[in-house]
This record gives C-alpha cells, structure tokens and sequence, in this order.
C-alpha cells in the first residue's frame, strides 16, 4: 500500500461492489484507507 499512496494524488476506496470513498492530501493514510474498505464488510 505504500506504493500506491506515494504515486497516487487520489485513491478511490471500495467494499463490497460499492464506492465508500475517496481519500487525498493529508487524508491519504493506510489507516483511512483501510476504515473504508472494511465500512460495510460482514
């Protein structure tokens, strides 16, 4: 994951077949990204 926050300027995060968020600038963190890919996992 590293590598793809350090080349991308916006990441487009889903879960589950549905968009959950999108993260840049100073939002741009595994923690962040991780939260929303997990939103609605059961």
């Amino acid at each position: 994951m590293p590598e793809l926050i350090g080349m991308a300027d916006r990441i487009m995060v889903m879960c589950d077949g549905r968009v959950t968020g999108f993260v840049d600038g100073e939002q741009m963190n595994q923690e962040t990204i991780m939260e929303l890919a997990t939103r609605f996992a059961s």
